[in-house]
C-alpha cells in the first residue's frame, strides 16, 4: 500500500481532510480512506483504483467538485496516468451518487460501473462505511433501519455480502494510520 500512500492523490486528500473528524464518532476522516484502501488491497484492486479512491471525497458532492476540480487537475498534470485516475473518480461519483440512502431503490436495482476499478472503489467505500455505521450508529441513528438495509443492498449488488463479516473483522479495532 506504500505506493498509494506516496501518491499525489493521497497527498490531495490528506490536505483536504487535514485533522477533521466525523461529528458523531470523532473518527478522523482519513480513517475512511485508509480502511477503504485496506479492503481494496485485500481484494486485489489496482493501484490506479486505490489512487482514485483517495480522490473520491474531493469530487463526490457538487460543491466539492466545483471547489476542488481545478486544483486536482493541476496536481495531476504531471502524473502520467493522472487523467485516467481522475476519470475513475468521476465515474465513481456518477455510480455512487445514483443510489444514496435517502432515496428509494431504483426499480432496476443498483447500477454498477462497467469499470472494474470503480466497482473495487465501491467495495472499499461501502465496506468501510457499513463497518463504521454498525460500530458507531446502528443502535442510535434515527434512520438506522434504512441505513442497515442500504448497506446490505450495496454489498449484495457488489456480490460481497458473504465476505462482509471477514472484511469487518479485519478492520474492527484496527487503527489505520497509513503506515
Amino acid at each position: 500500500m506504500s505506493g498509494v500512500l506516496q501518491s499525489t492523490e493521497h497527498g490531495l486528500i490528506q490536505n483536504f481532510y487535514g485533522t477533521q473528524s466525523a461529528k458523531r464518532s470523532q473518527v478522523p476522516f482519513m480513517n475512511h480512506i485508509h480502511e477503504g484502501l485496506a479492503v481494496m488491497l485485500c481484494t486485489g484492486a489496482s493501484l490506479q483504483a486505490m489512487r482514485a479512491f483517495c480522490l473520491h471525497p474531493l469530487v463526490q458532492s457538487d460543491a466539492d467538485l466545483k471547489s476542488q476540480y481545478a486544483q486536482i487537475t493541476r496536481a495531476l498534470e504531471t502524473v502520467p496516468d493522472g487523467a485516467f485516475v481522475l476519470g475513475l473518480a468521476m465515474e465513481y461519483r456518477s455510480v455512487a451518487n445514483e443510489y444514496v440512502s435517502h432515496r428509494p431503490m431504483p426499480p432496476e436495482g443498483i447500477r454498477l460501473s462497467p469499470l472494474a476499478e470503480v466497482n473495487a472503489m465501491l467495495v472499499g467505500d461501502k465496506v468501510q462505511n457499513r463497518k463504521d455505521f454498525e460500530l458507531y450508529h446502528a443502535e442510535t441513528h434515527e434512520r438506522r433501519d434504512r441505513l442497515a438495509e442500504y448497506f446490505q443492498q450495496w454489498c449484495q449488488a457488489l456480490q460481497i455480502e458473504p465476505l462482509y463479516p471477514q472484511f469487518k473483522a479485519m478492520l474492527q479495532g484496527a487503527e489505520w494510520t497509513g503506515s
